[in-house]
Formats: structure tokens, C-alpha cells, sequence
């Protein structure tokens, strides 16, 4: 009999029997601990045997003691049912989110404003869930996705990527983020500013691996001044430091801006031109969430719903 066939005659009721037989010392102990009449034990055991061609259990009138096989037997099957038993319990913990790790990538306006508070929330139902966040560039978060290095992204749409699919969650409008103390930029009465308006003034941009230059790059009818900045900055951190050290003024998001404003900074919408980013929920139809993944991107869906976002954001 080859080892493929035996092990499909061999099933756990079996050796569960074979343990609590040889532990107890009796059949009649061994039914009680398992909940099953001797009759059955005693054919579980006989089954086994036949199926192993070997006599695991010596019996007497008095006592049930194992043989030598069975000797060398017993603690291999105890290691056996406890690897099993211990597998499926990871996995059970890791359906009903008890356990497990969830990686995602996003921008980090995307972290402070949305990821970071749903994952409070989350982390209290499931505290022994680890969460690994971490933020990148838009083109290199989409990257992540694709290779299955995290389970989601979030973050602006970088380029059409095969097998990457893309759930809007935000929208917020572009705006510009300036100095208070700089006299040229002049607000109109709503708080708002034009493009026209800034005729004139160098701008400080991201590098253009970034979702915000992939929208600027994509507007024909911006000044070129505004697409194409004459400072460059490698975080929206340090464009904002620049700023306000006089450098210029930034098109900006307008969930961006408001995290990286500070006391001597501001921030305008546009009134003349519709310049929207979406943040999206990204992942890859051939890597399906696990269960403490989709959890989260749950946790970020639901805390939307109540969130309070700044002016110019608008959840979808």
C-alpha cells in the first residue's frame, strides 16, 4: 500500500482514539475522555492497526499497554495533533482578526488625515492585529501594489497599472499655500485667489514622482510657471518650510496644505480653475485582502462617513 493511499484511511478521529487509549490505559477510559462508546474506540483502533499493518496496542484482560512501535508511535501523533490544532487555531484567529499584519502604503497627507485616525479606532477592536504604515510617493506606492509588498495603498492615481484597481474615497480641491506676511498675494473677499493673480510669483514644487505633479503635469491651461516650479522640494514638509522662508508659494491640495501649514503660512482655493486630486484605496484583483486588511480599509470607509474635513475636501 503506498504512503498517499494510507494516509487517506488514516483521519484524525483515529488518532485522537490511538492517544487517548494509550494515555488512559483502558478503552473504557478512553470513550468517556472523547465522548464516544468503547465499541467505537475499540473499531478506531482496529482500523488503524489494519491500515498501518502492525499492532500499535497490546491487550489484556487487565491493562492496555503499547507496543514498542506504538511506543515510538505515541509522540510523534501527540506532535502531529498539536500542529494541527495549533494551525488551524492561527488561522481562525487570523479570519476573525485577532491576530495577523496589515501593510500599507500611502501618502502621508493620506496617514495624518485619514489612515491614522481609522487605525486608532481599529486597533482597539483588534489590538493584537500589527499595523505597518508607511508613506511614499504615489508612483512608488502604486509599485508596492502591484508587487504585493503591501496590502493596500492610499493615495492619488499615478499612471493606469494592469491589475490595479482604484476606490475613491476623497476628493480635495487645489488651492495655493503662501506666506501671511507676503504682500504681493492678495485674497478676494470669499478668502479665494485667481491664477491670474499670481502672475509673477516663482513657485515651489515636489518632485514629479509625486501624485501632485502628476495632476499639474496633466494641466495644459496652467501658467508654466505653476507646472513646471522653479524650486523643488523632495517632501511637502520641506516646500512648506521654503515658503515660509520666502522662497515662493506652492500649489497644494487642499488636505496637504492644512497639514503643513503653520502659524506663519496660508491657504487660498482657486476660484478660476477646477483642479481636483482623488485619493484612492488601491489594490491588486489578483491579491484579495486579508481579512484584517479589508478590516481596515473598512475602519478608513466607515470613519469617513463622519469625518470632518477641512474646506475644499469632500469625501466620495
Amino acid at each position: 500500500m503506498t504512503i498517499n493511499r494510507l494516509t487517506k484511511n488514516i483521519t484524525l478521529r483515529h488518532l485522537n482514539a490511538f492517544v487517548a487509549v494509550a494515555q488512559e490505559g483502558s478503552f473504557t477510559r478512553a470513550a468517556h475522555r472523547l465522548c464516544q462508546t468503547q465499541s467505537s474506540i475499540t473499531g478506531l483502533i482496529q482500523q488503524l492497526e489494519t491500515a498501518l499493518g502492525t499492532t500499535l496496542l497490546s491487550r489484556t484482560s487487565r491493562r492496555v499497554s503499547l507496543t514498542s512501535i506504538g511506543q515510538e508511535f505515541l509522540p510523534r501523533v501527540i506532535r502531529l495533533l498539536a500542529d494541527f490544532d495549533n494551525a488551524v487555531g492561527n488561522v481562525l484567529r487570523f479570519s476573525e482578526q485577532k491576530e495577523g499584519q496589515v501593510k500599507v502604503a500611502a501618502a502621508l497627507s493620506a496617514i495624518n488625515g485619514l489612515i491614522a485616525p481609522a487605525a486608532r479606532s481599529y486597533s482597539q477592536k483588534y489590538p493584537n492585529v500589527r499595523l505597518n504604515i508607511c508613506d511614499d510617493s504615489a508612483e512608488k506606492i502604486q509599485n508596492l501594489v502591484a508587487k504585493g509588498e503591501v496590502d493596500f495603498g492610499l493615495t492619488s492615481r499615478w499612471a493606469d497599472v494592469y491589475g490595479l484597481e482604484c476606490e475613491p474615497l476623497v476628493e480635495d480641491q487645489f488651492g495655493i499655500l503662501y506666506r501671511l506676511e507676503d504682500p504681493s498675494i492678495q485674497l478676494n473677499s470669499d478668502h479665494s485667489i485667481s491664477l491670474a493673480q499670481l502672475k509673477g510669483q516663482r513657485f515651489v514644487g515636489v518632485t514629479g514622482e509625486t501624485g501632485i505633479m502628476a495632476v499639474l503635469s496633466a494641466r495644459a491651461d496652467l501658467p508654466l510657471e505653476a507646472s513646471t516650479p522653479f524650486y523643488e522640494a523632495s517632501s511637502t514638509a520641506a516646500q512648506s518650510s521654503m515658503i515660509e522662508n520666502g522662497l515662493g508659494i506652492a500649489l497644494l491640495p487642499a488636505l496637504i496644505a492644512h497639514r503643513v501649514r503653520t502659524p506663519k503660512l496660508g491657504f487660498a482655493l482657486l476660484n478660476d480653475v477646477q483642479m481636483l486630486r482623488s485619493l484612492c484605496l488601491i489594490t491588486h484583483q489578483d491579491h484579495p485582502l486579508s481579512p484584517a486588511a479589508a478590516g481596515l480599509a473598512s475602519e478608513i470607509r466607515q470613519y469617513l462617513k463622519k469625518a470632518s474635513l477641512p474646506q475644499g475636501c469632500r469625501t466620495l
